[in-house]
């Protein structure tokens, strides 16, 4: 699933993006780490910008990637 761009989303929207893209799949996961991003900063803490609307997903995403 792409990340709904800010134009054409609400709050909403890109929130459950967030709570299902980053959901913790634990134990089944072997500790993959996508419910936590760098520092162990919540996903949706991490994205808070995105979901409030301020900046999209893939600008903050490519951070995480750097």
């Amino acid at each position: 699933m792409l990340a709904p761009q800010i134009e054409y989303s609400d709050r909403e929207e890109r929130l459950e993006f967030i709570q299902e893209r980053f959901h913790c799949k634990a134990p089944s996961c072997g500790g993959c780490g996508s419910c936590n991003l760098p520092d162990g900063m919540p996903a949706a803490e991490y994205f808070a910008d995105y979901i409030d609307g301020k900046v999209e997903f893939v600008k903050l995403a490519a951070k995480i990637w750097e």
